[in-house]
This record gives structure tokens, sequence and C-alpha cells, in this order.
């Protein structure tokens, strides 16, 4: 694991969270843990003079701090990611946290990407979204963007896909192999065959996900093509070429596909459950 801090102060003003948090964890032996049961202690900790610039990480009950000591921690302009643990968080409470500069804002249910993440100290992704589980329960998520003809965006739609699917509750197999793979399929038949790679084109991406499905619509603006007309990978003529199983892998993953406007686009749809 590559650390770039080798201390950690956790202020556990919610110890059952912290139990949680932390069941599981592997942590480096040579990273140094302090836990502070209150939050004068764990202000003092900081004001040592060994401090350095830990990360820190806080278990808040109710997902807030009062407000004088909030103020307290803005003043102090700390230098060190910020990650707040909490049950919930309310909107006031998010707006505030991001008003102190936190690194991320962490709510159950964990894994092990979320102790590596802090003791990485890493904003690579940015502000971290609280995980909601009536978003899970009853939300839905529609997108609907461009992507250049550039192979090289693919990756980026892989992981949203990965990311929406994995927080909506489906199967770790279908959100980090089975749609990302999908995706990857339809997204390089539109660029390649589709828009022949011409950046001047674009392909068109529509996502609808909700807890029971994911629907997914991959457009380009290519010439088409007859769907009927691609050669069945599995006969014994076709085994051994090297391109043509893009279709029959999707048809294969998915629940329903069906090409619409002369072949640009395909729709593919998963169920959850």
């Amino acid at each position: 694991m590559d650390v770039n801090n080798r201390s950690l102060y956790v202020l556990d003003l919610q110890p059952q969270l912290h139990r949680e948090f932390f069941e599981g964890a592997d942590l480096p032996p040579d990273i140094d843990v302090r836990v502070y049961r209150t939050y004068p202690r764990f202000v003092k900790g900081l004001q040592s003079k060994d401090a350095g610039s830990p990360n820190l990480l806080l278990f808040l009950p109710g997902g807030k701090l009062d407000p004088g000591k909030t103020r307290q921690l803005r003043l102090m302009k700390l230098e060190s990611p910020i990650y707040i643990v909490t049950d919930r968080c309310e909107e006031r409470a998010y707006l505030t946290y991001i008003s102190m500069g936190v690194s991320g804002i962490i709510t159950p249910p964990f894994n092990r990407g979320d102790i590596r993440g802090v003791l990485n100290g890493s904003r690579e992704d940015g502000l971290l979204f609280p995980r909601n589980p009536e978003l899970i329960r009853e939300g839905q998520v529609r997108l609907d963007f461009l992507v250049p003809s550039k192979l090289s965006r693919i990756l980026g739609v892989n992981r949203l896909v990965s990311f929406l699917s994995a927080e909506f509750g489906f199967p770790p197999e279908e959100s980090r192999v089975n749609l990302p793979m999908v995706m990857d399929e339809a997204l390089s038949n539109a660029i390649m065959h589709g828009n022949r790679c011409d950046e001047n084109l674009r392909v068109h991406v529509r996502i609808y996900i909700s807890s029971s499905r994911i629907v997914i619509q991959v457009e380009d603006q290519g010439d088409g093509f007859i769907p009927e007309s691609v050669e069945d990978p599995r006969d014994r003529e076709n085994i051994y070429k090297g391109s043509g199983r893009g279709v029959f892998l999707i048809k294969e993953l998915m629940d329903s596909v069906v090409f619409r406007k002369g072949g640009r686009l395909i729709e593919m749809e998963k169920r959850n459950g």
C-alpha cells in the first residue's frame, strides 16, 4: 500500500461506527494511529509539536460537529487531509464540510477501499458523496452526454457505469466486470465501426439506472449497419477471426438488446435480481 503519511489521528465520537469502519481493515504495521475520545484532547493532539500533518479521521454522531467546534477546526487552517465518517449526512452538514475543505465524507456500508483512501490522503477523486441507503432503495439517475470518438475516453465511461451500478446495489460481478465489459464493446463499436475514429463525430450515451435495472443507449453518427448480418462467432468458419464477437458478447451479458435507427443506436438493459 502506498501511504503518503505514516500517522492517522482519529476523533472517535461514535464508537460503534468506529468499530465497523476498522473491522477487517488491513493496516500497515508502521502506521501511527492515535485515537482521541474527546474533542478537546483531539485538538490538543493536533497542536502538539510532534503532530506534523497527520491524516485526520473524524467519527461524528448525527453527521455533524457543533458550530463552535466546526469554526475552531476551520480557523486552524489544517493542511492535513480530513475525512468525515458518519451514519448520515444532511445537506446542511455536507455544505459545512465543503467549506472546511474536507477530503471525503464516508458513510456505511464501508469497504477496504475506504481505509486505503484515508491512509493515502488522496484527493484524486474529489470530494466523495456520502452513500445514501434511500437513494439505493428509491432513487433513479438519468445521464445524457456526448463522448468524443477517441478510444482513450472509454475507460472513464466504464468507471462511471461501474460506480453507478455498485451504488445502486448491483452484484459485484455485474458492476465490476460485466457492465464495464459491455460498455467497452458498445463504445468501441460506435467509435471504430460507426464513427470510424473520426474525432469530429461524437458518440451519444444515455444511461438510466435504478435499484431494479439499468438501461444504456449508445448512438454513433455513422452510416449504421444491418444487425442481422452480423455473423455468429461460434460458427466454425468464424472461430479464429480476430473480431466480430462484440455484439454476441453484449447479447450474452445483457437481458435485452435492441438496435434502432438503422443500427446506429444500441439499447441494452440489465435487470438487478
